[in-house]
């Protein structure tokens, strides 16, 4: 798949999750989108006998994740990284802090036309490396990347779900109209 862009990047805090059900907040938009990068970890093994290979097997691990924004709003970092905004205004970062899962979704645009939109359903970031540079004769830009990991759910194991605008075996394209208005599910229907 080729894709050629990243846009309308939007996060929900999941507020409960347990063996039967998870459930999340309504989505909300995170921020102008720079890069999303998802690296899964696939740990393989061999066992060798008689001079050649017998067995292979792999087990999944977690994804790392990488998110990069041009700028967070400070209510929208303290959600993603369980910070506190105070009442002053400003944001704080405690020894207690602790970032919650969240659900990432977005779309970018497909070479072959339209869109390709996706869920990661359970990720949870850490605190941003900061770096600061003196102004030069030419401008650039620092930006903050938040790292984490991408985990599956809980209830049902899904890691993401995502879908092309322009399959025609999505018979109900009100799925993309509704992409951003909760996290998109397996068995989502359009809502009547």
């Amino acid at each position: 798949m080729a894709l050629k862009g990243l846009k309308d990047l939007h996060y929900a805090v999941i507020q409960t999750e347990s063996d039967e059900s998870t459930t999340y907040d309504t989505p909300k938009p995170l921020g102008p989108a720079i890069a999303f990068n998802l690296q899964p970890a696939v740990n393989r093994a061999n066992l060798r006998a008689d001079d050649k290979v017998l067995f292979s097997d792999s087990n999944k691990g977690p994804t790392a994740v990488t998110l990069n924004t041009a700028y967070l709003e400070k209510e929208v970092e303290a959600d993603l990284l369980g910070k506190t905004v105070n009442s002053n205004g400003t944001i704080s970062d405690n020894a207690s802090d602790k970032a919650p899962y969240v659900a990432v979704g977005g779309r970018a645009e497909n070479a072959r036309g339209g869109y390709d939109y996706f869920w990661i359903y359970r990720i949870q970031f850490a605190p941003a490396e900061e770096n600061m540079n003196t102004k030069e004769e030419t401008p650039t830009y620092q930006t903050r990347n938040l790292a984490g990991e991408a985990i599956p759910r809980l209830d049902d194991g899904e890691e993401k779900i995502r879908a092309w605008s322009e399959d025609e075996s999505i018979t109900d394209t009100a799925i993309f109209d509704e992409w951003f208005d909760s996290v998109i599910n397996k068995d989502w229907v359009a809502q009547v």
